[in-house]
């Protein structure tokens, strides 16, 4: 039964697939959304995968191959770099949360706050200081550490392993020491200890062993964004891997029989484990449900529950008084100034500029000698130097931040708000039976590169022509919007349904239940008040996700809003920006590197970093806020609170009895409690 059930979720995602290699038929006919297109060519695509015979390469000479005699080569090279990487990425990790285990508390804040800084780096900037880094110590010292740019059937191995292997690093070493700290908390670690059990003893013969099987689902969404990078780092590095054919030949079949070598190893791996090994979910060892005594009888679902009218005030009084609360909060505060800050001068500028976005074909100096010509370096002239076509840096960067932030922002609330509205019908309403499948079928999307599928999509929609656009400028972002926001939808549904399932669990909603309180009274009176910051920290990591595929999108040259593409019979200009958004300097990415204009790239770099920065403390603040609530201390950050003119003194919060209903928690014991 197992076996019929693993072999129904793979065609399940197999189907998936085929849909999402099709998608660019929706949007590249003269009509929006052209149904009878897409259904003829899917059926084609279809009957295609079952002729071995159609399974041809069109190579550049016209010439045609077989597909998988072609790939298979650079699939195995890129199947080695991804394996490579994660588990270098997970035995650096695991060595470095072991070790921080045995610091003292201080080092260990230190450490965590320092991996959280690192981690707002995107991955194609690791690969771009990485590359700086080798070519500067191979200029200063004539010692090459390893070479980072293939030629011709050169293979590289170590260069992109360790790069690759960077990010993944420093998000299993924050999980791992998050489940030891939270394992380190359980009744019986402080039983052993009162035995007399050594501490490393229980770190090693039962901490870790326990926590096994919650960093292997919680590895899928590593693995997950580790697949963007891995197509993000072979074209930077220019490896012949699996991402470069698949650009190449951008047919439907070619895009299928892609992802379908990438998705079934990993399909194979993941759901085979929890089926047959681990007999669980991802998500349901998130929640970790409790065996109950007897059935909860809930309504026929009607549509969700509405809010009364006469609470709609009310309603958003109570998120102003919240947000009021969260803006004491050092960390939010600075976050949300920055942010805010950033937007706002990005419509000033390109309020009082009549020229937003100055272009400099040529410089002189006052006596009319030839400076330089685009891209023109940083100089007293231009600030922060041009681009190739020779558009100021920072016009750019002060013209596209509110393009970019705004997005993002957009795109993050969407998915938060959707998710959570099909949420709670997924929650509460579905039998725990149906609610299984869908999660096994939603697992699936794990093992798709989340930048290959919107590259697959939104390039008939981005990429312009001599003859211009297919789609206005308003129908091409709303396009990008509903695609972005629709890809993950599915996997934050099914996160924030989670979420609700654990609340679900409390003595609360049980009290809430036995005193007769219907489905709307539970979902606004009792769930909404828990969930608020959840939905806080979910805005804050999608808001994060967006700006990494942006930049990834950019490094395609697919930009937000479109890509101009200008060129005659003898030159083609750069491919740019219609909006002047952050994501379009991106494409230089390469380019720099060979030439040496890092200063093209250097600044959109530190910028997306600071919008990441600033994100991640609105989220640390989110969570310090509600911890506080519930109890547990927070160490107040001393460089923020002097930052913004707080003093020194202790934050004091009040918390309305009408907001949380009832709370429990738990305090985490220090190394020294427990040997105590």
């Amino acid at each position: 039964m197992k076996i019929v059930k693993f072999l129904i979720y793979y065609l399940l995602g197999v189907l998936g697939i085929i849909a999402v290699s099709n998608a660019p038929i929706l949007l590249s006919g003269q009509s929006f959304l052209d149904f009878p297109s897409y259904i003829t060519n899917t059926g084609s695509l279809i009957k295609d995968l079952f002729q071995l015979d159609k399974w041809t390469y069109n190579m550049l000479q016209g010439r045609e191959i077989n597909i998988i005699t072609f790939l298979m080569d650079p699939y195995l090279y890129s199947m080695k770099l991804l394996t490579g990487a994660f588990l270098l990425g997970l035995v650096v990790a695991l060595v470095l949360a072991i070790v921080t285990m045995f610091l003292p508390k201080k080092m260990i804040n230190t450490v965590k706050r320092g991996l959280g800084l690192i981690e707002a780096v995107p991955d194609l900037m690791v690969a771009f200081l990485f590359q700086l880094l080798v070519v500067y110590i191979f200029r200063q010292t004539d010692v090459l550490l390893m070479k980072f740019v293939t030629l011709g059937d050169q293979k590289l191995y170590l260069a992109p392993i360790v790069v690759l292997s960077f990010l993944p690093m420093i998000s299993f070493y924050r999980l791992i020491v998050l489940l030891i700290e939270e394992e380190l908390t359980k009744d019986y670690v402080e039983f052993a200890l009162s035995k007399g059990a050594w501490y490393n003893a229980i770190i090693f013969g039962h901490v870790l062993r326990n926590i096994v099987k919650s960093v292997f689902f919680h590895s899928k969404i590593i693995m997950w964004a580790l697949l963007s990078s891995l197509f993000v780092i072979e074209y930077l590095f220019n490896i012949n891997g699996i991402s470069s054919f698949i650009i190449q030949d951008f047919r439907p079949l070619v895009i299928a029989i892609v992802l379908l070598m990438l998705f079934t190893p990993l399909f194979i791996i993941y759901q085979g484990v929890e089926m047959f090994v681990f007999k669980q979910t991802y998500y349901s060892e998130l929640v970790r449900p409790k065996k109950k005594k007897g059935k909860i009888n809930w309504p026929n679902w009607p549509g969700l529950p509405k809010m009364p009218k006469i609470e709609v005030l009310s309603w958003l009084e109570r998120g102003m008084k919240e947000f009021a609360v969260h803006l004491k909060n050092p960390k939010f505060l600075f976050g949300f100034v920055v942010i805010t800050s950033m937007v706002t001068y990005s419509f000033i500028h390109s309020l009082i500029r009549e020229v937003p976005v100055e272009q400099f074909v040529l410089i002189y100096d006052d006596e009319g000698n030839l400076l330089s010509s685009k891209p023109h370096p940083p100089s007293e002239y231009v600030v922060l130097g041009t681009d190739r076509l020779g558009y100021s840096i920072l016009d750019q960067l002060l013209t596209g931040a509110k393009y970019t932030i705004l997005f993002a922002g957009v795109i993050a609330f969407l998915r938060m708000a959707i998710g959570f509205l099909l949420a709670v019908p997924y929650a509460l309403f579905i039998k725990e039976r149906w609610r299984k499948g869908i999660e096994k079928i939603i697992d699936s999307m794990h093992f798709l590169p989340l930048t290959i599928i919107a590259i697959v999509i939104l390039r008939p929609v981005l990429m312009g022509s001599t003859s211009g656009f297919n789609y206005s400028f308003t129908e091409r972002m709303l396009i990008q919007a509903i695609i972005l926001t629709l890809l993950v939808v599915p996997l934050v549904t099914v996160l924030i349904g989670g979420e609700i399932k654990l609340l679900m669990e409390r003595e609360f909603i049980a009290s809430a239940k036995v005193l007769g309180g219907n489905t709307k009274h539970v979902v606004w009176r009792h769930l909404m008040p828990h969930l608020g910051s959840k939905l806080g920290i979910i805005f804050g990591q999608q808001f994060i996700q967006v700006l990494l595929v942006l930049i990834h999108l950019g490094l395609f040259n697919l930009f937000l809003g479109g890509t101009s593409v200008m060129y005659n019979a003898v030159y083609r200009a750069p491919e740019h920006s219609v909006t002047f958004e952050w994501s379009g300097l991106i494409s230089s990415t390469r380019e720099a590197m060979m030439t040496g204009h890092h200063w093209i790239i250097v600044p959109v770099f530190i910028a997306f970093i600071i919008v990441i920065i600033s994100m991640q403390l609105i989220v640390e603040g989110i969570q310090d806020v509600q911890q506080e609530r519930v109890g547990v201390h927070v160490r107040k950050s001393k460089w923020l609170t002097k930052l913004l003119k707080r003093g020194t003194t202790k934050q004091e919060e009040t918390t309305p009895s009408s907001t949380i209903q009832t709370t429990s928690f738990t305090f985490v014991k220090t190394k020294d409690q427990l040997k105590k």
